[in-house]
């Protein structure tokens, strides 16, 4: 890979976290905060994006982004109103965005009229401002004002003898910048006169080119920079804070040095209006107003039309050519621009120093942290190795060898926990999106849905979240669609026009649950069971309960929609969660209340790389289950079990009864153990409802590293996966959950 192609790589990186934050920002908008910070973010975005696109080329991604970017520069400055037709239309401009950088990424091209009819929608409105305004708005409203002054020592000797003036101490709000743009800032399609008109809305700012390193024309380079600006900006209110967040976009790609005016005394000149208009007229005083400045040959700089008599140089601009050892520079170019008004204290910036000095982030290609993940996972396996080979009487001959595995041991597991937060993301990245789909999923059904989001902030692994989205959205399209009822009829039965659908995630042990709630109808049982026999999901004869009726809108093709729509009616969307789940090791689980709604969960793990497990052995076999879904351990000895008339086994734990499965049977394997010196492992499934496994042995608790088994042979019912142990032996672990699924799917055949 070209260090070009990495660095698209990185872009397209930026761009997802960009559009991300564009999701983020709208939808804070569209629940009515529309501050200024939420338009700045959104327009940093967008032209970030435009900007990556100008270096690498991407001629259609920017020109639709620059139409974007007018849009939302008219929004900031006020001039066109956030009304929710704008901000739908811009919500729509989002999503081509990110088709055009999805085509760029793929190296595909979208239609040559994808995208035309937005740009043209954002045209009009910048052009219906204009009109209303009178005339069209200048790309750049910055008014440029030449001044120039020049004076030997004996002419300004001459004019400071025609003055009473007094020394001043210098002003507290006047600050100089110097700021040197470098070749990366072009190349990312910024413009320094957007800085300068940022700027100038700070207070009165004053721009000076300086030209100090054009080289000779031989060695005069097409795409070198050899321009830097000199500015001073006036402002009582100011500080620097704010002054530094004009150019922090630019960050990294320019040179700039902040400081306030130094304490040099300076001369202001004591004239009132009177005084002024006196010596305008007097002849004794010509000598003075000759030092006014001729205007400028055309060729050099156009002043602009003159809209009033020309102001008097300022005398601070007399005094600075006093200096002889300036060095002659081009004319300074004063900028004039509405202060803004303080909108309230200046949002404080913590640690600036270190912000500019130490690096806060990395950015980091997922396949080596998955190396490094692995090279731990191997790691986890040698130390468990090293520990198994220590009987007891090495143990007790090494003493000191015992306390350095024992360190080893601790040092790995902290190493392990290290990797798998460099892993862990919040879940945030995918609810983000899910407003948004609610919102029109309210459109196109005629209802009225609020949306509720609950720990965002969970942190799973990234590889789990990047398999959540599809699922999610199925699901939350299900309960829009066949949950929630329409206004009229949630008011029937006394329900609040507005239903609700509930987003959550919490982690519980080792596992996240997701889970999607919804207070609609709940599901219609009667319906769905009769659809399930129509299509031969279910027999004609066979009997279900509740729980097992709910679970048959996972089934493939399966759906109760009366016509097909581009929301659901197809049977595709649910069982695209349950596949996409099991992929990742997860399960789902579905609970329903007729007229009250319905909770779907998704018990998914936090890591797909090392579990904490209990070793137990099943007929000379060592088999690993999760550690998260044990609630306890027994002797069979000291257990009551029963038997129900259908054959099954059922055990009794403090007036509960449990479903019993036998490892051994399950896995059509012959025990040699007694009954009563094997061992009941009470696990906890989908629900909350427990099941009992019953094994020969518990050998111990430990740490392994996750194998997939479909892709090195191929998915096992009840199994979730494999591990090496430190032997070298190969484990199962054991999926609770998929195990009691099987004994219900062969107890109900």
């Amino acid at each position: 890979m070209s260090d070009l192609d990495d660095f698209k790589q990185t872009y397209f990186d930026e761009c997802s976290e960009l559009l991300l934050e564009l999701e983020e920002q709208f939808a804070a908008i569209e629940e009515g905060d529309r501050s200024s910070d939420r338009l700045n973010a959104v327009f940093r975005a967008i032209h970030s994006i435009k900007g990556g696109a100008g270096a690498f080329g991407f001629s259609r991604l920017v020109g639709f982004a620059h139409a974007y970017e007018t849009l939302l520069d008219r929004v900031r400055e006020g001039t066109i109103a956030l009304s929710p037709d704008v901000t739908t239309l811009c919500i729509r401009a989002n999503d081509i965005v990110a088709d055009f950088v999805n085509a760029a990424r793929g190296g595909t091209e979208l239609p040559g009229e994808y995208g035309a009819e937005e740009k043209a929608r954002f045209d009009a409105l910048c052009n219906a401002d204009d009109d209303e305004n009178g005339e069209p708005m200048e790309e750049f409203d910055i008014e440029f004002t030449p001044v120039m002054v020049n004076l030997d020592k004996d002419e300004a000797a001459r004019a400071l003898d025609s003055f009473a003036a007094s020394p001043m101490p210098p002003e507290t709000g006047q600050w100089e910048i110097r700021f040197r743009p470098h070749r990366e800032l072009y190349e990312r399609a910024n413009d320094p006169l957007l800085l300068f008109r940022e700027l100038a809305t700070l207070g009165e700012l004053t721009v000076e080119p300086v030209f100090d390193e054009v080289p000779p024309l031989a060695d005069f380079e097409p795409y070198g920079v050899y321009c830097a600006w000199e500015l001073t900006l006036v402002s009582e209110t100011v500080t620097e804070e704010q002054i530094r967040e004009v150019f922090e976009f630019v960050d990294g790609n320019c040179d700039l040095t902040v400081a306030q005016a130094s304490g040099a005394p300076t001369m202001a000149l004591i004239v009132d209006a009177d005084e002024a208009a006196a010596l305008a007229d007097a002849e004794a005083d010509k000598a003075v107003l000759d030092l006014m400045p001729e205007p400028p040959a055309k060729d050099v700089l156009p002043p602009p039309e003159p809209v009033e008599e020309p102001p008097m140089p300022s005398f601070e601009a007399l005094a600075d050519t006093i200096e002889a050892s300036k060095p002659k520079k081009a004319p300074a170019v004063p900028v004039h621009a509405e202060i803004a008004k303080p909108a309230g204290e200046a949002p404080a910036v913590a640690g600036e120093g270190e912000h500019r000095n130490g690096v806060q982030s990395i950015r980091v290609d997922l396949d080596k942290v998955d190396r490094v993940v692995n090279m731990v996972g191997e790691l986890v396996i040698t130390q468990s190795m090293l520990t198994q080979q220590m009987d007891e009487t090495l143990r007790a001959k090494y003493q000191e060898l015992v306390r350095g595995l024992e360190v080893l041991a601790q040092t790995t597991r902290g190493l392990q926990d290290s990797v798998m937060a460099i892993r862990a993301q919040p879940v945030k990245s995918v609810f983000s999106r899910m407003p948004r789909l609610v919102r029109e999923l309210a459109q196109k059904t005629d209802k009225k849905i609020r949306l509720e989001m609950i720990g965002e902030n969970t942190e799973i692994d990234k590889t789990v979240i990047e398999q959540l989205s599809d699922p999610l959205t199925h699901m939350i399209r299900n309960s829009a669609d066949h949950g929630i009822e329409s206004p009229e009829k949630r008011g029937v039965v006394g329900k609040p026009e507005t239903g609700v659908i509930r987003l959550s995630a919490e982690q519980a042990g080792g596992n996240i649950l997701i889970v999607v709630e919804d207070d609609g109808a709940g599901i219609n049982r009667e319906k769905v069971l009769q659809v399930a026999r129509n299509r031969g999901v279910v027999g004609p004869d066979q009997v279900l309960t509740d729980e097992q009726i709910d679970q048959l809108i996972f089934a493939p093709g399966f759906s109760t929609a009366d016509t097909v729509s581009d929301i659901s009616g197809r049977g595709v969307g649910m069982d695209v969660v349950l596949s996409n789940i099991k992929k990742i090791g997860g399960s789902v689980h579905v609970r329903s209340w007729t007229g009250k709604g319905t909770r779907m969960t998704l018990r998914l793990p936090l890591t797909l790389a090392v579990l904490d497990v209990m070793l137990v052995r099943v007929a000379q076999n060592p088999y690993v289950i999760p550690l998260s879904s044990i609630v306890e351990t027994m002797q069979c000895a000291r257990t009551n079990f029963e038997r129900v008339p259908s054959g099954g086994r059922v055990l009794q734990v403090r007036g509960e009864y449990v479903q019993v499965i036998d490892l051994c049977e399950q896995f059509e394997m012959q025990s040699l153990v007694e009954d009563k010196n094997r061992f009941v492992v009470l696990c906890e499934a989908e629900g909350s409802v427990k099941v009992a496994l019953v094994v020969d042995d518990i050998i111990g608790q430990q740490q392994v590293v996750i194998k997939s088994l479909e892709e090195n042979f191929e998915s096992i019912e009840g199994i979730a996966g494999g591990t090496i142990l430190g032997d070298g032996n190969v484990a199962l672990i054991v999926d609770v959950q998929g195990l009691k699924a099987a004994r219900q799917h062969r107890n109900a055949a």
